[in-house]
């Protein structure tokens, strides 16, 4: 089977697969989670042949099912809270599960119209609903939307000309930055139709009724035939699973999905407290805060939810490219090779990438740890909040190698917290780190002459031994992957033009449309 987004996908045999479930509540959390899902969909592996090479499990965060056509379809175990008006042309319940749907109404009564007009879809979902009805006509074998052909010259600006576009010519960039005002307009996979869960008592961006305040979502849980639905959803995930590990959940700490979230959390921990609960509170880098009243919404929306979210969590982690949050929003995280806007769509992108390589350790295919090995380990005298920095990419240097690079950042760390307030200038008393797409030839020179790394004869050993070089008295724990995190379209252009496709710094710019691939390292201290 060719690469095709994964309306149709067969995973690896379970075998002992322990399941995690996903909670994305608020706008916000889905649009780090569908920039997520996207990332994660781009590591599949399609061929047969190359099953072997896989490094992670998708199981363990994804689930095969069947649609009504028979065929086998692989989705997101995901459960996404968001309010009404919020899905643009997505809808509620998909469409992977329909085929040839009708219903015929007969009534004999009055009937009053009501019509809406419907929000058009931009270039890359119209591409990529074109590549997937291709593709179910029955050829199987059309081609990924990476490789669409480019039909309008304006498609492309007046760079191509410049005489280093001979390598992507033909290939289509997507521009979305004006393109993307809601999560599902970049989202590349398919949800399943309990996904979606949308709250219709208010609408998105309804100034008159704004949903901005703890309690609103805390009284949603009051009404018992919504909590009943939002428990059906949980239960239709969960009691699926043959070894539930635990829940990943997103949720929005800076307005009411605050409220709902933590209600949510207490929910979670009252009725599954051996599983591992790992929590992520999120803030957008730019927010309405020009008043005194927005400020303190705000703050105290963030403060009890922090508060109730840590009591009943397995490990807490706040999340944000703002520099602080108190008591204004400060700037935004200056990373020095990514050239990056203040919008949701650019900000996600970085955090959900982070993400991503953070929870590697137990979704690795080879070597997986528990969930609760990390948040347990990681709760040192009862203390649950951890912080998340992160460098993207790892600043490896064209055509030299890893040691190489680490002395050329000359003691510098190579990550940045986007965990706001935290500054990484005290050692931590235990982290886990991430690293991977650092090629196997391009660790050390053949004769490394320099005593710290002479004997290292992989990776894993030259970041066991930085690490203990900078960090003495913590306690490390490592995660190697030899493929890249890949942020192929729609993920954002936010790379400086000095980063070549590969994720490493070049003396020569890199044309602005070429594919990409980053080296990456993760790593979440205490």
């Amino acid at each position: 089977m060719e690469k095709q987004r994964s309306l149709f996908s067969t995973s690896e045999k379970k075998m002992d697969t322990k399941e995690i479930v996903t909670l994305q509540i608020g706008h916000y959390s889905n649009f780090v989670g569908a920039h997520w899902w996207n990332i994660q969909e781009s590591t599949f592996v399609y061929d047969p042949k190359k099953v072997h090479d896989k490094e992670v499990n998708h199981d363990i965060l994804f689930r095969e099912g069947q649609n009504l056509r028979g065929d086998v379809t692989y989705t997101p175990r995901l459960v996404a809270f968001d309010l009404k008006g919020s899905l643009n042309t997505l809808k509620i319940d998909g469409k992977l599960y329909e085929y040839n749907q009708q219903e015929d109404i007969n009534w004999t009564g009055d009937v009053t119209l009501h019509q809406t007009s419907t929000t058009p879809k931009n270039v890359y979902l119209k591409d990529l609903e074109k590549e997937e009805e291709a593709y179910l006509k029955g050829n199987g074998n059309s081609s990924s939307i990476e490789d669409v052909e480019i039909k309008d010259s304006k498609d492309i600006t007046d760079d191509i000309s410049a005489g280093t576009s001979n390598q992507v010519f033909g290939k289509k960039f997507y521009e979305l930055d004006e393109a993307v005002s809601v999560w599902s307009d970049y989202l590349r996979v398919h949800l399943h139709p309990k996904s979606t869960y949308i709250i219709e008592d208010f609408t998105h961006k309804n100034e008159l009724s704004p949903f901005d305040i703890y309690g609103c979502g805390h009284s949603l849980m009051s009404n018992y035939d919504r909590n009943a639905e939002i428990e059906d959803r949980l239960h239709y995930f969960i009691e699926e699973c043959d070894h539930l590990q635990g829940f990943h959940i997103l949720i929005d700490t800076n307005d009411g999905f605050g409220g709902l979230g933590s209600d949510i959390v207490q929910y979670l921990q009252d009725e599954y407290s051996t599983k591992g609960l790992f929590t992520f509170g999120l803030t957008p880098s730019t927010l309405p805060d020009n008043t005194a009243s927005l400020r303190a919404n705000r703050i105290l929306n963030s403060v009890i939810t922090y508060s109730r979210c840590i009591h009943n969590s397995s490990l807490f982690s706040p999340l944000s490219l703002a520099d602080s949050l108190w008591k204004t929003v400060g700037p935004s995280v200056q990373l020095p090779y990514l050239n990056y806007k203040s919008i949701s769509y650019h900000s996600s992108a970085i955090l959900a990438a982070s993400l991503d390589n953070l929870t590697l350790p137990y979704r690795n295919l080879h070597q997986p740890i528990h969930i609760r090995d990390v948040t347990d380990n990681m709760q040192i005298l009862g203390r649950k909040v951890v912080s998340l920095s992160t460098s993207l990419p790892f600043p490896l240097v064209e055509k030299s190698n890893l040691v190489d690079s680490i002395y050329s950042l000359e003691g510098k760390l190579p990550w940045y917290s986007v965990t706001p307030h935290v500054k990484n200038e005290s050692d931590p008393f235990l982290q886990s780190s991430v690293i991977r797409g650092i090629p196997a030839d391009r660790v050390k020179r053949p004769h490394e002459e320099r005593q710290l790394y002479s004997s290292c004869q992989s990776l894993s050993d030259v970041l066991q031994i930085y690490l203990q070089d900078k960090y003495p008295s913590t306690n490390h724990s490592c995660c190697v992957l030899r493929d890249p995190c890949n942020v192929l379209t729609p993920f954002p252009h936010i790379f400086r033009q000095n980063i070549n496709k590969y994720g490493q710094i070049s003396t020569t710019n890199r044309h602005m449309y070429e594919g990409k691939k980053n080296s990456n390292i993760t790593r979440f201290p205490l």
